[in-house]
């Protein structure tokens, strides 16, 4: 008998020799691509990193407006101090704790789009931040064969290249559909030491994790189960994540929370080589609410735009230290943004169009699109859209990843002129 049939199918699922932070049972990127090799790995791939902001942030406040009487009218204790802002040009500014976005605008390294938002809009949490994830109607949770936008593009993309790490998710929080796939599911981890060979917790686990690291003499065998290559492949994925991790020493100083040993993780992996092309983190996760701040909204924004602004910025410093700062751009979306009359609680309600936010050496750096008007609202009080969100994706797809938008998101938008 060969001494590697201890790993059969229904042991590696019963034992658990799979990915914790992927979930309990032995993902499917690690049976279809079992048998497959790895893509290539150059140094000039683009990359993308896609952060959402959980919870609907204010864009009356990321983004305050200048001259504008219907601000203060609207926001009597809640609008931000103009003496405090941060101007950009003549109609608009930034929070005051967002200095680090200037200082990357002055870089030529920010760009930020106003007024954007999608038609038939949905002000559900879940349901909207499902839209924004998919990109279209036909790719939402629950859906057959549902996949993300960046997903889609990896399909397209990278048909011939089977590497399960080409999208990472890092953080809390279950699978973004974002960087989903239907070729290349992605894998999510919160901490590589979450992300590991799960049998070596065991004596038999050990024994098995030695065996099955004998690739060599492995291929080598006729009768090699299915099965065995792809607990492989699992050990493989889950050891290569951990070492580039766990080696990674940067004297860029991060945010301690959550969501900066996020990113900070996700500069590592991209300074240590991993060819991965899509990456997810969430800032607000772990915190009450996030930026859905129906009350105490002053207070919470100073918090979470300064993590916001800090991790950024280091994160942004990390890759040019290590010349990878031209690779990489980087967005933020979220759910919808806020309603432009205060509530009665020192918060606002749930909204219709936000700004999005581009970083990189890569974007058009500035100011793109109008500023919504705040006297002309839709029947619910809400900003009108100014551009639909999916022409920023248009325009990264086709002028940073090079590839055709419409057959990724199911059709032609105008692309928003943020990316050079």
């Amino acid at each position: 008998m060969n001494d590697l049939q201890v790993a059969t199918r229904r042991e590696l699922l019963r034992t658990g020799l799979g990915i914790v932070g992927a979930g309990s049972a032995l993902p499917d990127f690690l049976v279809r691509t079992a048998l497959g090799a790895s893509g290539d790995n150059t140094a000039e791939q683009r990359i993308v990193v896609a952060l959402l902001l959980t919870g609907g942030p204010d864009g009356l406040s990321l983004v305050p407006p200048l001259g504008h009487d219907a601000y203060s009218k609207h926001r009597p204790t809640l609008a931000v101090d103009r003496a405090k802002a941060i101007r950009l040009n003549d109609e608009v500014s930034l929070h005051p704790r967002l200095t680090g976005f200037k200082k990357l605008l002055d870089q030529n390294a920010m760009a930020v789009v106003l007024g954007t938002a999608y038609p038939n809009f949905d002000l559900s949490h879940f349901v909207s931040r499902d839209f924004w994830e998919a990109g279209d109607n036909r790719n939402v949770s629950g859906r057959l064969g549902s996949a993300g936008w960046l997903g889609r593009y990896l399909d397209h993309a990278c048909a011939d290249c089977p590497d399960p790490l080409l999208n990472v998710a890092v953080g809390p929080g279950r699978q973004p559909l974002i960087i989903t796939g239907k070729t290349h599911p992605g894998v999510g981890f919160e901490s590589p030491d979450s992300f590991r060979f799960r049998g070596l917790q065991t004596a038999k686990g050990e024994e098995l994790y030695r065996k099955l690291n004998q690739v060599d003499a492995m291929q080598k065998r006729t009768d090699l189960q299915f099965v065995q290559q792809t607990a492989v492949h699992a050990n493989s994925a889950s050891e290569r994540i951990r070492d580039l991790a766990s080696k990674y020493r940067t004297n860029v100083s991060y945010p301690d929370t959550l969501f900066g040993n996020s990113v900070r993780m996700i500069a590592g992996l991209i300074n240590s080589g991993l060819q991965a092309r899509a990456y997810y983190a969430a800032q607000g996760i772990a915190v009450f609410g996030g930026y859905d701040t129906h009350a105490d909204q002053p207070r919470r924004l100073d918090t979470l735009l300064g993590e916001l602004d800090q991790t950024i910025s280091a994160f942004y410093e990390d890759l040019c230290r290590c010349g990878n700062d031209k690779r990489v751009l980087t967005l933020t979306y979220s759910e919808f943004g806020r309603r432009v009359q205060e509530n009665f609680s020192g918060g606002t309600d749930h909204g219709l169009a936000q700004p999005m936010f581009l970083f990189g050496p890569g974007v058009k750096a500035g100011v793109h699109g109008k500023q919504p008007s705040l006297t002309d609202l839709d029947e619910r009080g809400n900003l009108k859209m100014q551009v639909d969100f999916r022409g920023v994706y248009a325009a990264i797809l086709e002028k940073w990843l090079c590839a055709p938008s419409e057959a990724i998101l199911g059709q032609k938008y105008p692309l928003v002129d943020c990316v050079a």
